[in-house]
């Protein structure tokens, strides 16, 4: 799992060295802070407006779906209350991604009856009173077994009774134990770099897709034999930061897997990384993690893999560093999931919950486990978004400008829009774009990051004319129509 090191290598071509900026103040924007009147006058904007919208009104039968929403978090260690898992249960989160240590259940070669499970029951135990879903990565290799915590192995067949035994033992027959459904083989397998494998925080299968290949397809049919439900979930790819851009990663390992696991059944679930820094790499295929998705999307239809799930098991935004601030992070928190529903990604996972000892980090805690600004506007996500069903992203002709980005999501009151402002330099807070935006309705609810709201009529811009025209800035606003 990458830090935000990492992430700054990347930007330095593997040099620049993070530098920890302190715990910065945040700067939360007053909700709707121009006045209509301010912004007409720093814009020019016509707001008469002639766009017509169309309300897509899907069936209210999909209102009875059973699907489990997209939002995760990236827990470690212990699933325990004293570890953020209240937290975690509050701010909306239906999918926790942990890792487990086969060297904690196996420490020494032994048979299955011997395995300890109880670190790993209580963390299962305590998710499943939440009703929180788990993807396990399988990791903590023990050194008898494999020389690096998440590399090839000495005896598949050992690794074989391991994996075995934990699908079934989670397999949703043993009282008191909820059943576990998804493990995934390793963290970022794409690495390359034998330092970062020896670390225990990445995988250390790059350059080597086939062999990889390889162990899913022998993993495959054993979890499918111990419980018919299981998926086996493809490592979670940083594919990004490559080697021949001085980073370590390997750019042909998702290719290499899929051509050598055509034919064969090797995984249930796709799986990758995306971090904000790297955006360039993925926007010719479209914004954001979009892009990236939509790239993934090709390739496993090029090898007949076009109905597999995807999920991303890795993203965020820093709250202190050279690229990152509270204000972006608490924003991110929820674009970042508003464009993963749009490319119909199953999970997405925040990574992660606390900042772990570093200061102004990813997480969405504190290192001292308090919430910071983000927590509470992925709260406001989960919430608004825990219901909603996407229907298209917003047309330049609807929003009036390109620098407006949205979404359109059917909610069981009706439409929903999802807009923000896209700024190409870097945030000021200073010199934030805010533009108007006219929605076609009588009335309109209008929802910040945070939660805060306001009812706006059609004549709140000063006209009667079946719009209801408002200002939009780079933090995202939830717009409910005629509520």
């Amino acid at each position: 799992m990458r830090r935000g090191i990492h992430l700054l290598l990347a930007i330095g071509f593997g040099i620049v060295i993070l530098v920890v900026l302190g715990q910065l103040i945040a700067q939360t924007e007053n909700f709707l802070e121009p006045s209509f009147s301010e912004v007409v006058q720093a814009q020019g904007v016509n707001i008469s407006g002639t766009d017509v919208y169309t309300v897509y009104m899907p069936s209210v039968m999909q209102y009875w779906s059973s699907r489990v929403p997209s939002f995760g978090i990236q827990h470690y260690g212990a699933l325990a209350a004293s570890r953020g898992l209240t937290y975690t249960a509050e701010a909306g989160t239906r999918w926790i991604r942990v890792p487990l240590s086969w060297k904690q259940i196996e420490p020494t070669n032994t048979t299955p009856d011997n395995y300890d499970w109880s670190a790993l029951d209580n963390s299962i135990i305590n998710a499943g009173k939440y009703g929180i879903e788990l993807v396990l990565t399988i990791a903590g290799q023990p050194e008898w077994a494999a020389e690096y915590p998440m590399g090839p192995v000495y005896d598949i067949g050992e690794f074989k009774e391991f994996i075995g035994a934990l699908v079934a033992r989670y397999d949703g027959s043993m009282p008191g134990i909820p059943e576990v459904q998804y493990f995934e083989l390793y963290n970022e397998p794409d690495n390359t770099d034998i330092g970062h494998a020896q670390s225990g925080g990445w995988g250390y299968w790059g350059n080597n897709g086939a062999g990889y290949a390889e162990l899913l397809k022998q993993l495959h049919p054993i979890m499918r034999s111990a419980n018919p439900q299981a998926r086996l979930v493809f490592g979670g790819m940083a594919m990004d930061w490559f080697v021949k851009d001085g980073g370590v990663f390997d750019s042909y390992f998702l290719e290499d897997v899929l051509a050598a696991c055509t034919g064969a059944d090797c995984f249930d679930v796709m799986n990758f990384h995306y971090y904000p820094v790297f955006y360039d790499v993925w926007e010719e295929y479209g914004i954001g993690i979009i892009g990236k998705t939509n790239y993934i999307r090709q390739r496993l239809e090029v090898y007949g893999f076009e109905d597999t799930p995807i999920i991303c098991t890795e993203t965020g935004w820093e709250s202190a560093s050279s690229w990152g601030s509270p204000e972006l992070q608490n924003r991110y928190a929820v674009k970042v999931y508003v464009r993963g529903m749009s490319a119909d990604l199953q999970t997405i996972v925040w990574f992660m919950l606390h900042d772990a000892g570093m200061l102004g980090g990813p997480g969405l805690l504190d290192a001292n486990y308090q919430p910071k600004e983000s927590y509470y506007s992925y709260q406001t996500m989960t919430e608004m978004l825990q219901h909603a069903f996407y229907q298209r992203s917003l047309t330049e002709e609807e929003t009036g400008s390109g620098q407006i980005e949205g979404y359109v999501f059917q909610v069981p009151s009706g439409r929903m829009d999802v807009v923000w402002t896209v700024d190409d330099t870097r945030y000021d807070a200073e010199d934030d774009p805010w533009l108007l935006y006219a929605a076609s309705a009588q009335t309109l609810r209008v929802v910040d990051k945070f939660g805060n709201e306001n009812v706006y009529a059609d004549d709140y811009d000063g006209q009667t004319d079946g719009y209801v025209t408002l200002p939009v800035g780079g933090s995202p606003l939830f717009l409910i129509y005629n509520p």
